[in-house]
Protein backbone atom coordinates (compact mmCIF):
# COMPACT_ATOMS: atom_id res chain seq x y z
CA UNK A 1 0.00 0.00 0.00
CA UNK A 2 0.96 3.81 -0.41
CA UNK A 3 1.00 5.99 2.79
CA UNK A 4 0.91 9.39 3.09
CA UNK A 5 4.27 11.02 4.16
CA UNK A 6 2.85 14.83 5.32
CA UNK A 7 -0.69 15.56 6.61
CA UNK A 8 -1.58 19.26 7.47
CA UNK A 9 -4.17 21.04 8.60
CA UNK A 10 -5.10 25.01 7.43
CA UNK A 11 -8.37 26.90 8.94
CA UNK A 12 -8.35 28.45 5.19
CA UNK A 13 -10.85 26.91 3.21
CA UNK A 14 -9.75 24.94 -0.01
CA UNK A 15 -10.05 27.55 -2.48
CA UNK A 16 -8.08 30.59 -0.27
CA UNK A 17 -5.27 27.42 0.37
CA UNK A 18 -5.22 27.19 -3.56
CA UNK A 19 -4.49 31.22 -4.23
CA UNK A 20 -2.41 31.00 -1.38
CA UNK A 21 0.00 28.53 -2.87
CA UNK A 22 -0.54 29.10 -5.80
CA UNK A 23 1.15 32.78 -5.00
CA UNK A 24 4.18 30.88 -3.54
CA UNK A 25 6.01 29.03 -6.24
CA UNK A 26 6.55 29.70 -10.46
CA UNK A 27 4.64 27.29 -12.85
CA UNK A 28 6.87 24.33 -13.90
CA UNK A 29 6.94 25.49 -17.48
CA UNK A 30 10.14 24.36 -19.21
CA UNK A 31 12.00 26.99 -21.66
CA UNK A 32 15.22 27.59 -22.75
CA UNK A 33 15.89 31.01 -21.40
CA UNK A 34 16.29 30.47 -17.66
CA UNK A 35 19.53 28.55 -15.60
CA UNK A 36 17.21 26.06 -13.90
CA UNK A 37 15.16 25.44 -17.27
CA UNK A 38 12.04 26.97 -15.77
CA UNK A 39 10.47 30.37 -16.05
CA UNK A 40 9.99 32.73 -12.99
CA UNK A 41 12.43 33.38 -10.26
CA UNK A 42 10.97 31.93 -7.21
CA UNK A 43 12.57 28.78 -5.13
CA UNK A 44 9.69 26.55 -5.34
CA UNK A 45 8.23 25.24 -9.12
CA UNK A 46 5.22 23.75 -9.33
CA UNK A 47 1.66 23.40 -10.57
CA UNK A 48 -1.81 22.98 -9.27
CA UNK A 49 -4.94 21.17 -11.21
CA UNK A 50 -8.18 21.54 -8.90
CA UNK A 51 -7.35 21.01 -5.56
CA UNK A 52 -4.14 18.80 -6.13
CA UNK A 53 -0.77 20.15 -6.48
CA UNK A 54 2.49 18.96 -7.57
CA UNK A 55 5.97 20.84 -5.81
CA UNK A 56 9.45 20.49 -6.09
CA UNK A 57 12.58 22.92 -5.08
CA UNK A 58 14.18 24.83 -8.32
CA UNK A 59 17.92 23.49 -9.16
CA UNK A 60 20.13 24.65 -11.57
CA UNK A 61 21.56 21.34 -12.12
CA UNK A 62 19.63 18.28 -13.40
CA UNK A 63 18.36 15.40 -11.45
CA UNK A 64 15.73 13.72 -11.90
CA UNK A 65 15.25 11.23 -8.76
CA UNK A 66 15.08 14.35 -6.53
CA UNK A 67 12.19 14.62 -4.71
CA UNK A 68 8.54 15.92 -5.82
CA UNK A 69 5.79 16.63 -3.69
CA UNK A 70 2.80 14.95 -5.01
CA UNK A 71 -0.47 16.40 -2.52
CA UNK A 72 -4.64 16.99 -2.47
CA UNK A 73 -6.37 19.29 0.04
CA UNK A 74 -9.64 18.10 0.94
CA UNK A 75 -12.29 19.67 2.79
CA UNK A 76 -12.03 19.74 6.73
CA UNK A 77 -14.55 21.13 9.24
CA UNK A 78 -14.23 24.86 8.01
CA UNK A 79 -10.63 24.22 7.00
CA UNK A 80 -8.62 22.16 4.86
CA UNK A 81 -6.50 19.03 5.33
CA UNK A 82 -3.91 18.68 3.20
CA UNK A 83 -2.31 14.76 2.30
CA UNK A 84 1.07 14.46 0.80
CA UNK A 85 3.41 12.32 -0.24
CA UNK A 86 7.26 11.92 -1.89
CA UNK A 87 7.69 10.63 -5.06
CA UNK A 88 9.83 10.70 -8.51
CA UNK A 89 7.91 11.92 -11.52
CA UNK A 90 5.93 9.49 -13.34
CA UNK A 91 8.09 9.85 -16.83
CA UNK A 92 11.43 8.93 -14.46
CA UNK A 93 9.68 6.08 -12.85
CA UNK A 94 8.54 4.22 -15.95
CA UNK A 95 11.77 4.86 -17.53
CA UNK A 96 13.86 3.43 -14.98
CA UNK A 97 11.71 0.04 -15.07
CA UNK A 98 12.23 0.26 -18.95
CA UNK A 99 16.26 0.62 -18.58
CA UNK A 100 16.28 -2.04 -15.78
CA UNK A 101 14.13 -4.71 -17.98
CA UNK A 102 16.41 -3.76 -21.22
CA UNK A 103 19.99 -4.28 -19.17
CA UNK A 104 18.46 -7.38 -17.88
CA UNK A 105 17.32 -8.73 -21.16
CA UNK A 106 20.85 -8.40 -22.57
CA UNK A 107 22.61 -8.73 -19.36
CA UNK A 108 21.28 -12.10 -18.74
CA UNK A 109 22.29 -14.31 -21.55
CA UNK A 110 25.94 -12.74 -21.72
CA UNK A 111 26.22 -13.24 -17.71
CA UNK A 112 24.87 -17.23 -18.70
CA UNK A 113 27.58 -17.28 -21.19
CA UNK A 114 30.62 -15.94 -19.02
CA UNK A 115 29.62 -17.97 -16.66
CA UNK A 116 29.29 -21.51 -18.55
CA UNK A 117 33.16 -20.36 -19.67
CA UNK A 118 34.15 -20.61 -16.38
CA UNK A 119 32.53 -23.58 -15.54
CA UNK A 120 34.49 -25.62 -18.53
CA UNK A 121 37.57 -23.78 -17.24
CA UNK A 122 38.18 -21.09 -18.46
CA UNK A 123 40.11 -18.32 -16.73
CA UNK A 124 38.49 -15.19 -15.84
CA UNK A 125 41.49 -12.59 -16.78
CA UNK A 126 41.95 -14.16 -20.05
CA UNK A 127 40.00 -12.16 -22.66
CA UNK A 128 36.78 -10.37 -22.06
CA UNK A 129 35.33 -12.87 -19.23
CA UNK A 130 35.81 -10.59 -16.38
CA UNK A 131 34.06 -7.92 -18.87
CA UNK A 132 31.19 -10.32 -18.77
CA UNK A 133 31.19 -10.98 -15.40
CA UNK A 134 31.16 -7.32 -14.27
CA UNK A 135 28.96 -5.29 -16.45
CA UNK A 136 25.59 -7.45 -16.44
CA UNK A 137 26.21 -7.08 -12.71
CA UNK A 138 26.73 -3.32 -12.14
CA UNK A 139 24.53 -2.29 -15.02
CA UNK A 140 21.49 -3.41 -13.28
CA UNK A 141 22.76 -2.14 -9.65
CA UNK A 142 23.75 0.75 -11.25
CA UNK A 143 20.32 1.07 -12.39
CA UNK A 144 18.72 0.20 -8.73
CA UNK A 145 21.02 2.66 -7.15
CA UNK A 146 20.86 6.12 -9.06
CA UNK A 147 16.80 6.73 -7.64
CA UNK A 148 19.05 6.48 -4.09
CA UNK A 149 21.80 8.81 -5.17
CA UNK A 150 19.82 11.05 -6.68
CA UNK A 151 17.66 11.49 -3.48
CA UNK A 152 20.31 11.90 -1.32
CA UNK A 153 21.74 14.39 -3.58
CA UNK A 154 18.62 16.53 -2.79
CA UNK A 155 17.73 15.47 0.63
CA UNK A 156 18.22 18.95 1.69
CA UNK A 157 15.14 20.09 -0.70
CA UNK A 158 12.33 18.19 1.76
CA UNK A 159 12.09 20.38 4.25
CA UNK A 160 12.34 23.70 2.18
CA UNK A 161 9.33 22.42 0.39
CA UNK A 162 7.63 21.42 3.25
CA UNK A 163 7.91 24.79 5.35
CA UNK A 164 7.00 26.93 2.09
CA UNK A 165 3.64 24.37 1.69
CA UNK A 166 3.34 25.15 5.92
CA UNK A 167 3.90 29.10 5.65
CA UNK A 168 1.79 29.31 2.66
CA UNK A 169 -1.43 27.90 4.21
CA UNK A 170 -0.45 28.99 7.60
CA UNK A 171 -0.90 24.82 8.44
CA UNK A 172 0.43 22.75 11.37
CA UNK A 173 1.33 19.40 10.72
CA UNK A 174 -0.87 16.51 12.23
CA UNK A 175 0.14 13.22 13.21
CA UNK A 176 0.29 10.68 10.87
CA UNK A 177 -1.22 7.38 12.21
CA UNK A 178 -0.35 4.95 9.54
CA UNK A 179 -2.56 6.30 6.81
CA UNK A 180 -2.76 4.65 3.59
CA UNK A 181 -3.38 6.79 0.62
CA UNK A 182 -5.95 5.38 -2.29
CA UNK A 183 -4.82 8.17 -4.89
CA UNK A 184 -2.22 8.82 -7.24
CA UNK A 185 -1.79 12.33 -8.52
CA UNK A 186 -3.32 13.45 -11.60
CA UNK A 187 -0.08 15.38 -11.86
CA UNK A 188 2.16 12.78 -11.53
Amino acid sequence: MKTIDLALRSDFDPAACVLRLSAEFDIDQLTLLSLSGYRGGKPIVGRIVGQEFRLHKRRYWHNDFAPVLYGRMIPWGKGTQIEAYWNMRRLVRISLRIWLIFVSLISAPILVQTLGELLRGASPWRGNLWVGLLVPIALPMWGLLMPHIGAALSSREKPVIVQTLQRALVATQIPLEPKYRDWDSTLS
